[in-house]
């Protein structure tokens, strides 16, 4: 279980604890290499900013990957304010007359409300029965989804 020294992986002995605390030489796998070797393992100037514009490049990427967010978060309010219909007889973003005389209709699967097939999107096309959403759901899903799995916007915040 405890290392001779030469095992860097097995934890040392007391004795060796000891010892390294009194030399002040540290804890870390780094342990073995004299101050002067830790000195010359500093990053080259071309290197350093190399990875600065890696991170700026990645801080500019979120900034933008936010603004987008917050493009989708400001068109889905816009859709939810300006809604037409009641869900019902008519269809909920266009308004337009659902039923035997109108237009053909399918229920959204998230808001169970009826919309028009022009203001439906199938999410599951070609499958047996047909997964509809209206505009507001699918694009609720698809903020959802970034906000999850991508970044989270300061919008939110």
């Amino acid at each position: 279980i405890f290392g001779s020294g030469n095992d860097q992986w097995v934890c040392p002995n007391d004795r060796q604890l000891a010892l390294r605390a009194k030399l002040q030489t540290g804890w870390s796998v780094h342990t073995y290499q004299t101050e002067k070797q830790r000195r010359s393992q500093h990053l080259s100037p071309a290197e350093v900013e190399i990875i600065l514009q890696v991170i700026q490049r990645a801080e500019r990427l979120d900034i933008l990957e936010q603004q987008r967010i917050g493009r989708l978060v400001e068109r889905l309010e816009t859709m939810r304010r300006n809604v037409m219909g009641n869900g019902l007889s008519q269809c909920l973003l266009c308004g337009e007359v659902l039923g035997f005389l109108g237009s053909s209709s399918v229920f959204c699967k998230d808001c169970r409300k009826k919309v028009c097939t022009k203001c439906g999107i199938e999410a599951s096309p070609g499958q047996k029965r047909p997964l509809w959403l209206c505009k507001i759901c699918s694009e609720q899903r698809e903020l959802f989804y970034f906000t999850i799995y991508r970044v989270e916007p300061s919008v939110f915040l």
